[in-house]
Parts: C-alpha cells; sequence; structure tokens
C-alpha cells in the first residue's frame, strides 16, 4: 500500500511536531495541536499544501458546532475511508497542520481529510488543501475585535467559492448569511440545519433591506429568499434527497440532529450510504471533552461550551432538567476580549434554577444576570462553583478558555508538579 513521501526537511520538522505534540499533551498544557503546529509551520512553510497532497478534503466551517459537525463527520466517513482530522478545535493554519503532521504516514488509498476551519480563515486555508466538499454551517457574531462583521465573512466566502467552481457546497439554507455565500457555487446541496437566532441576519446581504422570518421560511422584498432544502430534519427523522434515517445519537440537543443532518449531506455528496453514515455517529458520545458527564466531588456535571449568544440558544436546550447551572466567563484573546454580548443572552430561561456566576468575568456575568432577574451566587473558580451546588445534577457552561481551564483542573487535580507546569507552559504561551 503505498504511503505519503517526504523529504529529509519534511521528516525533520514533522518529527518535532509530533515530539512537541506529546509533550503538550503530558504537560496537560492542551490538547497539542495548536503550539506544535506553529513550531511546524515556521520550519516547513508548505506544510499544508505538501502534507495534503493527493487527499481530498472537507472542510467544516461555521461561527457554531465546527468542532462537533467534524466529529460526527469523521465518524460517519470512517466506514468507508481513512479519515484525517483535526477534532481538538484547533480550527487555524496551525492546527491543520498539525493534524497532517500526526498522520502523515496514511496510506493513500481511501483516504479523506476532514478538518475543521474558523470561519476567518476559510478563504486562506481551503486553497492549500485540495479542497472537495465545504459544509457552510452558520453565521453570527463572534469575536468581533478578531473576526470581522458576518456579511463581511460571508462575502469572503462568496468570493473563495467563486474563484474555486469545483468545489462543492453543503449548506444552512435557513441561514440567509450561508446562503449568500454558497450561492457563489454551482453546486449546492441545501440542508434545513435551523436558525435559532435570526438577530444577525435581519438585514438582506443582497440589498440591506430587512429580512422577513415567517415559520420554516425567510424572504427579502428584493427576491432574495430560503431556496428549497435537500435534506430536512423532522424530530430525529432526517430525509436526504427522499431517502429518511432515524439519527439516534448520543449528544444532546436538537441542534446536534441538525449537525447530524448537515454530514448525512456531506456524505450524499460524497456518494457515502446514509444508513451506515448514521449509524456511526451514534457512536460518539463526547467531543473534545463538551456534552459528556464527569464526577466532580459527588456532582453529575454536563460538560458544555458556548462562546456567543447564538450558542446559547442551543445550550439552552442541553441543559434539560439539571436543577443547578455553573456559568463561567472568561475573556481572553481566544474567547474575545469584549463580553458585551452577554446582554443578547436570554438567560431569563435559567429562572427557577441555582445559578453560579464563575470565570475572570464573573462580575460583568452577575449584573446581567442581576437585570434578567436571576437569583445567583458569584464564585470566580468554576471549580469550587460546582462544590457548592446543593444539587447532585449539575450543567457547566464556560466559554472557550474557561472551559478548557476546568477541563485541565479536572485532569491534573491530582498531580500538582504537572499543574505548577501547566501554569508554567500558560504563561509562556501567552
Amino acid at each position: 500500500m503505498s504511503r505519503v513521501a517526504l523529504g529529509l526537511n519534511a521528516n525533520i520538522a514533522v518529527g518535532l511536531t509530533r515530539v512537541a505534540s506529546w509533550a503538550v499533551r503530558s504537560l496537560g498544557a492542551g490538547d497539542g495541536g495548536v503550539l506544535p503546529g506553529r513550531i511546524l509551520l515556521r520550519l516547513y512553510p508548505d506544510a499544508i499544501t505538501e502534507l495534503s497532497r493527493s487527499l481530498p478534503c472537507v472542510i467544516v466551517s461555521g461561527t457554531n458546532a465546527k468542532t462537533t459537525t467534524t466529529a460526527l463527520a469523521k465518524e460517519a466517513l470512517s466506514g468507508s475511508f481513512e479519515v484525517v482530522s483535526n477534532t481538538t478545535g484547533a480550527n487555524m493554519e496551525g492546527g491543520v497542520a498539525c493534524a497532517l503532521a500526526l498522520q502523515a504516514g496514511r496510506s493513500l488509498e481511501r483516504s479523506i481529510g476532514v478538518f475543521e476551519v474558523d470561519e476567518a480563515y476559510l478563504p486562506v486555508i481551503a486553497p492549500q488543501l485540495e479542497t472537495k466538499v465545504v459544509a457552510l454551517l452558520n453565521l453570527s457574531r463572534d469575536q468581533l475585535d478578531r473576526v470581522s462583521e458576518t456579511r463581511l465573512t460571508s462575502a469572503k466566502w462568496r468570493a473563495f467559492l467563486e474563484e474555486h467552481p469545483a468545489v462543492k457546497v453543503v449548506a444552512n439554507c435557513d441561514d440567509p448569511l450561508v446562503v449568500f455565500a454558497a450561492n457563489g457555487s454551482a453546486s449546492v446541496l441545501w440542508v434545513s440545519a435551523g436558525l435559532n437566532f435570526v438577530q444577525d441576519a435581519r438585514s438582506c446581504p443582497t440589498c440591506g433591506g430587512e429580512i422577513d422570518f415567517s415559520k420554516s421560511r425567510w424572504f427579502c422584498s428584493c427576491g432574495f429568499s430560503r431556496p428549497e432544502p435537500d435534506v430536512e430534519v423532522d424530530g430525529k427523522i432526517i430525509s436526504v434527497c427522499g431517502k429518511t434515517v432515524e439519527a439516534e445519537l448520543a449528544l444532546p440537543g436538537s441542534c446536534n440532529v441538525s449537525n447530524a443532518a448537515m454530514v448525512l449531506g456531506i456524505c450524499e455528496v460524497l456518494g457515502v450510504d446514509i444508513d451506515s453514515a448514521a449509524r456511526r455517529m451514534s457512536y460518539v458520545a463526547e467531543v473534545a471533552g463538551r456534552y459528556k458527564r464527569v464526577n466532580i466531588d459527588g456532582h453529575s456535571v454536563r460538560m458544555l461550551l458556548s462562546k456567543n449568544p447564538a450558542g446559547w440558544v442551543e445550550v439552552f436546550d442541553m441543559v434539560g432538567n439539571d436543577p443547578s447551572v455553573v456559568v463561567a466567563i472568561n475573556a481572553q484573546i481566544a474567547d474575545g476580549r469584549d463580553p458585551s454580548w452577554l446582554w443578547d443572552v436570554p438567560f431569563e430561561q435559567l429562572f427557577g434554577r441555582e445559578v453560579f456566576a464563575s470565570g475572570e468575568r464573573a462580575f460583568d456575568l452577575s449584573v446581567r444576570l442581576h437585570y434578567a432577574g436571576i437569583s445567583h451566587r458569584v464564585v470566580k473558580d468554576p471549580l469550587e462553583a460546582i462544590r457548592s451546588c446543593r444539587c447532585g445534577e449539575v450543567s457547566f457552561v464556560g466559554n472557550y478558555t474557561s472551559f478548557q481551564a476546568l477541563r485541565r483542573q479536572l485532569k491534573n487535580k491530582d498531580q500538582p508538579v504537572l499543574t505548577e507546569i501547566r501554569r508554567l507552559a500558560d504563561r509562556i504561551l501567552r
């Protein structure tokens, strides 16, 4: 079976990347994708292009659900392909490069790349890969101090697709910004994946007028309107171009059924059996630490991540009947420095639960909860907040760095030496 052939310099760079990734994971400083990927690109600037040669690739991009949809796609396609993927959430150039380096010994036959790509980096990374399919999930405000305004991102996506007519698109037809971008392609499979947070899509990207959202349809007076879907969701039943399959997922929430529908759209484009794909997706019980329950001092804690108002709308569904909720908010670079988005989250839906505000910006969150009429306590350390809960069933909801920090605390709590080394590594990485 033939393998990817590398030159001496490339082999050295890949070897160092693997060592760096192992070291980061061993020290509990992360999942070993970001820093090793940066090292790789410094030593081997063409790593993404050269390591992905002869590897057809699927790219998953959007503001929310990239990591989950990528994990589901990896599992769905693994029955038909040897899959190379970045399922830890490292979705910029370094993360993609590192994923390719860690699996550089793959066979060339029946291999496929499935990569989560940051929405701002899609036009940068996709041309470096042999991109065959792009899945466009959604667009909403997120880290506006780093990522451009949503309409500009949509326009950049569209420009990329117009310049690469061979790329096939699987797109969420319920999001006007995604539809505008996908209309730059001549080959689109439309998925009705839903849009529960419409505030960022009110303005028509074609004429600037107001879009009218009416039940399952949306339209603008200029003629820009929702396309007819090829893939539809009805409860747990997903219809794919006339074929139906039931999504029996281990992951919670109706939003993950929509993510599964996007994956089945990808499978349809690639000619993969959707029944087999749906069955394989049911094996996914957690994604990079998300969704699973962990035991913390007698509390059964559901680990959830949400980083913006659109994501929070989905999280309220996943919290379910848990009587206690710990919310942790940081405002580091990876989160976005501006936490004013908290005022667009309908925290009123937490009424009647025991609620804790935690994280570096716990007091900003506390002010928002106060005006939402939510009785709560402020405990800045998320782990201490969880331990303070009166109830046994707890949902922990953190934005990016607060979520990752708690994961590291849980991993290293019985290893004090590693904890100190990790703190030193964190300071170096910052």
